[in-house]
């Protein structure tokens, strides 16, 4: 009867182990599917930045708090010197390079590191 009992509470331990690395893997994977989505906008946002900027010759800091305010809205963390702008009107370059952290649930601690860069310059639209 002990037996039995012991071996229907390991069934049951090894069940709540699976559930919980379950439960474990697939926040990870929503954190990561959530920060990519997000660093996807921000690059056609960026691209469409960089376009505005370079037909209106806006200045670099303008462009730079464009940039900052979707980042922002976007939660993604880029700080003003992670962007470096280049030129301007025809000429304009613009990288941003940044570092996003993916959390382990319970610790709410970085587990990975996932590096991001993009670079975008202005296209001479052709009408």
């Amino acid at each position: 009867m002990k037996d039995s009992a012991s071996k229907s509470h390991a069934k049951r331990l090894v069940l709540l182990f699976w559930v919980l690395v379950l439960i474990f893997y697939f926040y990870l994977s929503y954190d990561y599917i959530r920060i990519s989505s997000a660093d996807t906008k921000f690059q056609d946002y960026l691209e469409h930045v960089v376009q505005l900027a370079g037909n209106d010759n806006r200045p670099s800091k303008e462009t730079r708090a464009l940039i900052l305010v979707k980042a922002d809205e976007l939660g993604i963390p880029i700080q003003g010197d992670q962007i470096s702008i280049l030129g301007g009107g025809n000429t304009l370059n613009v990288a941003v390079s940044y570092d996003v952290e993916i959390d382990v649930p319970i610790f709410r601690k970085g587990f990975y590191t996932k590096h991001f860069d993009h670079k975008a310059s202005y296209r001479q639209q052709v009408n």
